[in-house]
């Protein structure tokens, strides 16, 4: 008995199993070819998540400036608390998903 993973899922499920516990997903004969393919689409998918979190992180970051920049205030001002904070999160999230991204790659 082999342990492979859920074509539809993921997740780790015995090769002798005629359906996944996780998903409920039905498994049949499962070719080396499918099994490669399927994770690749799961490779893909992931990057496809991890670019979307990136351009988010971004968006994050330029929003922080225009609110930081929008009005010449006294520094205790709340606009430019958030706006600060805001590219302190977009930047730090935005090097994380680039690490994430760079990972996934890797493996």
């Amino acid at each position: 008995m082999a342990i492979i993973s859920c074509p539809s899922c993921q997740k780790q499920i015995s090769d002798k199993a005629s359906m996944c516990m996780h998903c409920d997903a039905t498994i049949g004969p499962i070719s080396k070819e499918s099994m490669e393919s399927s994770a690749r689409v799961h490779k893909i998918k992931q990057a496809q998540g991890i670019q979307i979190q990136t351009f988010l992180a971004l968006i994050l970051f330029l929003a922080g400036f225009t609110i930081w920049y929008w009005d010449d205030k006294p520094d205790e001002y709340w606009f430019n608390i958030i706006g600060q904070g805001m590219i302190a999160v977009g930047f730090f999230w935005y090097l994380l998903n680039r690490v994430r991204l760079i990972l996934l790659k890797r493996s």
